[in-house]
């Protein structure tokens, strides 16, 4: 009885925080953890830096969504968090909620946070749980790079996505995580 409550309490606060999901609609499936992805519609705040951690991203773009932007509004968090690292520069991006588009989201008042619009965009996902570290990403991104050229698939392999579900204290066998490639 004492291992199903703690398993609850375990579970209850992942469930209790669910966010918003970037939507997007699945174009193929190719096995029970990769498939072809469309979305539609993405608005993406997002911040790049030469140097420095994800962690100053992170709180970067978490600033913005907590009302430091020209409107002073809060904006509700939402998943995935997409990080990317090319030539040596990092980027984050907090995707936006449903509810903004060009017309009404809140301009940042951090010059280095940009605003990036991705409209009918296919990517190639493999998704996998557990801990969100650059072993498991690397590993799971070679074999989705085995799955695109057995399948002949054109994707551009030089910019591997990573995408992050989950709070920080998510157990790891709950967790969400995915690397994404888009399609070319």
């Amino acid at each position: 009885m004492k291992r199903i409550l703690f398993l609850i309490l375990l579970i209850l606060p992942n469930v209790a925080m669910s966010y918003e999901t970037a939507r997007y609609e699945v174009v193929k499936t190719i096995s029970k953890k990769i498939e072809i992805r469309e979305y539609k519609d993405l608005v993406l705040a997002k911040i790049s830096t030469k140097e420095g951690s994800e962690n100053n991203n992170f709180r970067t773009l978490f600033k913005f969504i907590s009302g430091k932007n020209e409107q002073d509004q809060e904006i509700k968090m939402t998943t995935p968090v997409f990080q990317e690292n090319i030539q040596n520069e990092k980027s984050m991006s907090f995707v936006m909620p449903d509810i903004f588009n060009e017309n009404n989201l809140p301009k940042p008042k951090n010059k280095n946070v940009k605003i990036e619009y991705i409209k009918n965009t296919k990517f190639i996902a493999i998704r996998f749980s557990g801990r969100a570290i650059d072993k498991n990403f690397s590993k799971y991104q070679k074999i989705l790079e085995k799955v695109i050229a057995k399948n002949n698939i054109k994707a551009d392999l030089s910019n591997p996505i990573n995408a992050y579900y989950n709070s920080p204290w998510t157990i790891p066998f709950f967790k969400r995580n995915e690397v994404l490639f888009e399609l070319n």
